[in-house]
């Protein structure tokens, strides 16, 4: 690594490590209250990012996240997300009436809503207090943290609370779409919020933005050109709107060195017929992953931007458990 991007992931570190003191996510006990109180923590890591913002740079995110998957004693999980069909909706109403779109980011979501356990507890890792000789830093949680199994569930359940309060109502037909009397809507995906509106009601959707940051602290991107890993590209009148996954179809092309590949009438050879190869002698790939991970990464594309794929991942699809030689081929 060198040194430029070093210095990008300390300085991610270093905000992620304000936010958690800021919000006073974890309280630290000493060594003999966690022997008196017998504690059996779990351990914590720092997981790092990298995303592309709709200008092309690039952020660098680092996450302290808790080893969930050592928890054992936890309750309701369920946290739902805003359904594609209802964004490609709303995207529909944007282009037709010349509404406003903006896209609102919370940072740091997790870490805001309280746990509902008194007794979660967990060891900081090394590089927290990185060039300090000290013993293992044992803390009890006072907030939710990333990984942690509850933590979608207690989001979710915060910023619904918080949008009730702004006057907005809950869509039967989505769990995640907030509409209020004054034409603004909102829709959530987890901490990022696309939020529509009609030009008359600019004012009501910057006084709202304004509550939100006093609650949590908000990013306020503008006018939305990037949701969810698609490009949202818009007239200069307004009123058109088109969206894509360049970027996206890119870093999969990238991902799987298919970068120089060239194009092709159909996705798929209509000459091909998969099936099960064994009595053709082909061989079985040991990689199944692999391939899973291909067709995974062509199904988001399908599902979001390019329904004229859709056929041949449900093809590729039906051969998930045992690829063979010329499945990977079709895949490519």
């Amino acid at each position: 690594m060198d040194s430029p991007q070093r210095d990008h992931w300390k300085r991610a570190m270093e905000e992620e490590c304000t936010s958690i003191l800021l919000n006073n996510t974890f309280t630290t006990i000493n060594s003999r209250e966690a022997r008196q109180l017998r504690v059996k923590p779990m351990g914590s890591k720092w997981v790092y990012k990298t995303k592309n913002n709709p200008d092309g740079t690039r952020r660098y995110k680092a996450r302290l996240v808790i080893k969930g998957y050592k928890q054992s004693d936890f309750g309701e999980t369920y946290a739902p997300v805003g359904k594609l069909t209802t964004f490609w909706y709303l995207i529909s109403q944007v282009g037709k009436h010349g509404w406003n779109i903006d896209h609102v980011d919370v940072v740091t979501a997790f870490l805001n809503p309280e746990v509902d356990d008194d007794d979660i507890y967990m060891t900081l890792p090394d590089s927290w207090l990185e060039g300090l000789n000290t013993t293992t830093i044992i803390v009890r949680l006072n907030k939710a943290l990333y990984s942690l199994k509850q933590a979608p569930r207690l989001w979710h359940n915060d910023i619904d609370t918080c949008l009730l309060s702004l006057e907005f109502t809950l869509s039967q037909a989505d769990p995640n779409l907030y509409l209020r009397s004054d034409g603004i809507l909102m829709l959530l995906y987890v901490d990022d919020i696309s939020m529509l509106h009609p030009k008359v009601a600019t004012k009501a959707a910057i006084q709202v933005k304004a509550r939100l940051s006093e609650k949590y602290k908000i990013t306020n991107h503008g006018m939305a050109r990037q949701f969810l890993g698609m490009e949202i590209h818009r007239e200069e009148n307004g009123t058109g709107i088109s969206p894509g996954q360049k970027a996206l179809i890119t870093t999969i092309l990238k991902r799987f060195n298919m970068q120089n590949a060239h194009d092709v009438s159909t996705p798929m050879d209509p000459n091909v017929k998969l099936h099960l190869a064994e009595d053709r002698g082909e061989k079985e790939l040991k990689d199944i992953k692999g391939y899973q991970a291909i067709v995974g990464s062509l199904m988001y594309a399908a599902l979001a931007t390019r329904p004229d794929i859709s056929f041949a991942v449900a093809a590729l699809c039906r051969y998930n458990c045992r690829p063979f030689t010329s499945h990977l081929t079709a895949s490519r």
